[in-house]
């Protein structure tokens, strides 16, 4: 499909549906869109044809949507949010429900792909000419939507500088919502695709250390051979930083260990299930052939790698040795990189709290020892985060099917490796 043929880059073609389905007539929703009713009907019909599904149901009592039409509307209601929120906050002084309806209104009649794709891409890169060329257009054609989206929200929403382009005020205002806008619409096109039994799309996921050696592969090689078509890209890093994407929409998910009451109000949290960390040591280590069971205080003075301050992990660090009544140890190393924390215990005498996840494979090896050490209060919950009214689409329903039924069989591995 001609990507300019697409309905799904124009705002205007999924609010027709979305006043067609609330009016139950073409007639009705061309007087909600003060257009006629040849208009509505033409636009639904294109729209039904390009994307090869169909969103109405016709008959005498007038037109149903089905399934896939019921599905842009939400896509529409979704939008509508975050363009209220875009509109509320670029036009301040004017906070009255009436003015604020009209703008989002304007916006959807006006607002297309091209426009928030320039808009996004000018930001990241702060150069039209770099835009245009990671956009396949010309730099008069980005200046030109840029010029478009700044009338659509009647004012400058980026300004020129001596260092490139620069967000006004209202332009950082407007960019989380538009960019939020996007994914919506990224979702639709891949719920479509499903409709038409098409198993396509787009995943970005982002993954914290812990899951990162086991838990995601697993559960992505088998979304992978269920979707062999879907594009997945994988993101690490902090969770801070995971999470701010995530609010932006450039991550659909996050998974790995939860924060619980510190999570950000926009986003929500799916629980997978509990571990408990365990203590490890490298094969030969003092501790390796310890057969008695020991306390956590007896360990104080051991070299410790300790987890990365802020972070679930370290939280249980803490609790593990405050229930042991021992002050915490002055850890030499801190990380939450698996791969270093595991090279470092291989080749020093340092000892460390892990997910049995992490070193499943090490522990059935023999290459790094369980200590027989007696822990309390190192559980922590798994799973994933999303953004709140967040609209799986296919891929990630997918994802999180493959992690459920990957859980059991990961703790049954973990519970054998580590007898």
């Amino acid at each position: 499909m001609d990507p300019h043929d697409d309905p799904l880059t124009r705002l205007r073609a999924l609010r027709t549906v979305e006043a067609t389905h609330e009016g139950g007539s073409a007639a009705v929703a061309a007087q909600t869109l003060h257009c006629s009713t040849s208009t509505v009907s033409r636009t639904i019909q294109q729209t039904e044809q390009a994307l090869r599904v169909a969103l109405f149901e016709r008959g005498t009592r007038g037109m149903v949507c089905t399934t896939a039409g019921l599905a842009v509307v939400r896509g529409c209601a979704a939008m509508r949010a975050e363009l209220v929120l875009s509109a509320s906050e670029s036009t301040p002084q004017d906070p009255r429900p009436e003015p604020l309806r009209r703008q989002v209104e304007s916006l959807f009649r006006v607002l297309t792909v091209p426009m928030l794709r320039c808009f996004v891409a000018c930001t990241e890169l702060t150069n039209e000419t770099l835009a245009a060329r990671s956009l396949g257009l010309s730099q008069p054609a980005v200046s030109q939507q840029l010029r478009s989206l700044h009338q659509a929200y009647g004012r400058a929403l980026m300004q020129r500088t001596q260092r490139g382009l620069r967000l006004t005020r209202d332009g950082e205002r407007v960019l989380a919502p538009l960019k939020r806008v996007l994914n919506i619409l990224r979702v639709l096109q891949e719920q479509m695709s499903a409709y038409r039994g098409e198993a396509t799309g787009r995943l970005h996921l982002g993954v914290l250390p812990m899951a990162s050696t086991s838990l995601a592969p697993r559960a992505l090689a088998g979304l992978l051979q269920r979707m062999p078509k879907v594009v997945v890209t994988v993101s690490d890093g902090t969770y801070d930083a995971m999470a701010r994407q995530l609010k932006t929409g450039d991550l659909d998910m996050i998974l790995g260990p939860l924060r619980g009451e510190l999570v950000a109000p926009e986003l929500e949290e799916r629980e997978l299930f509990r571990e408990s960390l365990i203590a490890v040591v490298r094969q030969g280590h003092a501790l390796a052939s310890a057969g008695r069971l020991r306390s956590l205080r007896q360990l104080r003075h051991q070299a410790w790698i300790a987890p990365l301050e802020n972070t679930p992990a370290h939280a249980a660090f803490e609790r593990a040795f405050r229930a042991a009544g021992a002050p915490l140890p002055q850890a030499s190393f801190h990380a939450n990189s698996p791969p270093l924390v595991r090279a470092l215990l291989m080749k020093s005498d340092h000892i460390a709290l892990m997910s049995p996840l992490q070193v499943q494979e090490d522990l059935a090896s023999g290459a790094l020892v369980r200590v027989p050490v007696t822990l309390h209060e190192v559980d922590r919950r798994i799973g994933i985060t999303v953004r709140r009214a967040f609209a799986w689409p296919p891929s990630c329903v997918y994802l999180w099917e493959q992690l459920n039924a990957l859980t059991p069989f990961e703790r049954t591995q973990v519970g054998d490796a580590g007898t």
